[in-house]
């Protein structure tokens, strides 16, 4: 009876040891392979090595490393060659910089319309002002906003057939257009600075809530004096169709341009690439346009 015990307990504590050495062994493989999961997950891998052969720099890789897509202000944009500056360029007109929870489309949904962030702390509120330059007979940004929002819409295009006049209560044409510098052009067109035309309309003091600019180059002079101007103190939103392949502006100069608004306060939060614009150019690896929508709020 004694030796019934002694086997039986002799079995136990075999067993006992047995099943402790299964569990030891089965929560040291789960441990291997959660740590290897863990690595595998969390370990850095280069970009160099994930888009391109070794000693074979891609495009993508100097896009990556080159093409800047905020904080113009950290960059030493007079020491980057053309090809770099080509790509923060193209980079930095490509991409936002903060959320705007809530876009309202203002216009056309094809070109001519317009995205406004209808976030509390910047969306248009009466007796709003918006400044629109460059009508190209399409209204619909104009009447939308004016309708939606409630707000006296200036209009000002130089180059259509049709005369100063009160498109309705709230819109308000003016055959004038905008530049760097007030002064009547070779097509006889009236053009003014921004400045200017707020002294014209008695808005020297006044919050202009909304700016959109598509004037077909003159955005780069005008904006410029603008700067220099400190007329951005009161503008919310400022929206811009920039036309990149204006020959006779070097694309360092359009990067510093881009890079006063930056310095002034203004964030993009929308960007559209005109479909009507496109550029092949061998300095970029995917096909652009030259011309691009941006939408910035100032917070």
């Amino acid at each position: 009876m004694a030796l019934m015990k002694l086997i039986f307990r002799w079995y136990v504590l075999v067993a006992i040891s047995v099943i402790s050495l299964v569990m030891v062994l089965i929560f040291y493989q789960f441990h291997v392979l959660a740590t290897k999961h863990h690595d595998q997950h969390y370990q850095p891998y280069p970009e160099d090595i994930q888009t391109s052969k070794v000693g074979q720099p891609s495009w993508l890789d100097a896009v990556r490393r080159y093409g800047a897509t905020h904080n113009l202000a950290s960059l030493d944009l007079d020491k980057m060659t053309g090809d770099q500056l080509f790509m923060i360029l193209h980079s930095y007109l490509d991409n936002i910089d903060v959320i705007c929870k809530r876009k309202l489309r203002m216009g056309n949904i094809n070109e001519g319309g317009w995205e406004v962030c209808d976030d509390i702390d910047v969306r248009p509120t009466p007796p709003c002002i918006v400044y629109s330059y460059g009508i190209n007979n399409d209204w619909t940004f104009d009447d939308d906003i004016s309708k939606l929002y409630g707000c006296h819409v200036f209009s000002f295009d130089p180059s259509i057939q049709s005369d100063t006049h009160n498109r309705s209560d709230l819109v308000h044409f003016y055959k004038l257009g905008i530049s760097g510098q007030s002064y009547i052009n070779k097509q006889k067109w009236q053009l003014y600075r921004h400045e200017d035309l707020r002294v014209l309309l008695k808005h020297e003091r006044s919050t202009i809530d909304v700016i959109k600019m598509d004037v077909e180059n003159a955005e780069w002079s005008a904006l410029d004096d603008m700067v220099t101007s400190d007329q951005f103190k009161n503008v919310r939103q400022l929206f811009i169709e920039f036309h990149v392949f204006k020959k006779n502006i070097t694309v360092l100069e359009k990067l510093k341009t881009l890079r006063s608004l930056e310095v002034a306060g203004f964030q993009r939060f929308y960007v559209h690439k005109n479909k009507s614009c496109k550029l092949h150019d061998s300095r970029f690896p995917v096909r652009r346009t030259f011309c691009y929508e941006v939408h910035y709020i100032k917070r």
